[in-house]
């Protein structure tokens, strides 16, 4: 980056700047980027950038901003230089003790929002007279708390238990839940998968959710720089296959599914099939299928628990 002691550099100059020296750099979505790191420093939302795109700026601010588009070239990723990242329109704090939420992990949230929005109000319990009592839900591998705490905020009714084997994420995540209001509504266990279920005698719930490790080792060597140098491998990778947790997760599911509740889990875009083969083999699970995601590849491998039944036919929830 050029020398920015000079007054003058505007809001406008440095962001085109730093675009073209992204670009070169073949960083992602540069003018993004560089938006990003600008108005963090300054303090500002993106789009005041362009209210006071002909503003210039400050020394100190320009130092301050040149510093983060350097560890922005070495590979760093923006959402850990500033400290948050966006998902489903609400801010949660990151850092690198987990990953950073991607776009397609939204899904696990929107379906849950689907089917509750599908489903008669309020939920009946086996088909019976009495209300099921408060929507439920479970989280694994919660990281920075995002789809446990989309739940609790966009369906207020919900109760949600939020698992990581991290103890610096389950941190993160109390934060985060606390930040959008809904620390009494999310509880945090720590533990490995379903051992910290085991451990507080958790309940089944309607939703059993999880973003697990699903990348293979052998493809650890090709993702991106920025997220092998920074990201937490042990959140990504998964073992040789990069299915092994996710069978994990389905063999283990029924005992935390009331009946006819639905297990979510997301997967790796080339996984849809092994992963609905290893479902459709799980005692107790039906209705296998897999979701796409917004650019057209497997994300979500949906499952029920087997309902129960009365008078020898089955009652699923609505």
């Amino acid at each position: 980056m050029p020398d920015v002691s000079s007054d003058e550099w505007t809001i406008g100059r440095l962001i085109e700047w730093t675009r073209g020296f992204f670009e070169r750099g073949g960083v992602a979505q540069p003018r993004l980027e560089a938006e990003i790191l600008l108005a963090h420093v300054l303090g500002a939302e993106r789009i005041d950038l362009y209210l006071r795109y002909e503003q210039p700026v400050a020394g100190d601010a320009r130092a301050a901003f040149r510093e983060l588009v350097r560890r922005r070239a070495d590979g760093e990723p923006t959402r850990y230089l500033v400290g948050t990242c966006e998902f489903l329109s609400l801010a949660f704090k990151v850092t690198p003790d987990c990953l950073i939420p991607r776009p397609e992990t939204e899904t696990l949230v929107e379906e849950v929002l689907r089917r509750t929005r599908a489903a008669p109000a309020p939920l009946l319990e086996g088909g019976g007279a009495e209300p099921a009592g408060p929507l439920t839900a479970i989280d694994l591998c919660t990281g920075c708390g995002c789809v446990a705490v989309s739940l609790a905020v966009r369906l207020p009714d919900c109760r949600v238990t939020a698992t990581d084997i991290s103890p610096a994420a389950l941190a993160l995540a109390r934060a985060n839940a606390e930040a959008h209001g809904v620390g009494t509504r999310v509880a945090f266990l720590e533990g490995d998968l379903y051992d910290a279920l085991d451990a507080a005698d958790a309940e089944p719930a309607d939703f059993l959710l999880a973003n697990p490790p699903y990348v293979a080792q052998k493809e650890w060597d090709g993702l991106a720089r920025e997220i092998r140098e920074h990201e937490p491998r042990d959140a990504l990778v998964a073992g040789p296959a990069g299915t092994e947790v996710i069978e994990r997760i389905l063999k283990g599911a029924r005992a935390y599914l009331k009946p006819g509740a639905t297990l979510l889990v997301e997967i790796g875009a080339g996984q849809g099939a092994r992963a609905a083969e290893m479902a459709s083999t799980v005692r107790g699970l039906i209705d296998v299928r897999v979701r796409k995601d917004y650019a057209g590849l497997d994300r979500i491998l949906v499952a029920q628990r087997e309902p129960e039944c009365q008078n020898g036919v089955r009652v699923a929830k609505p």
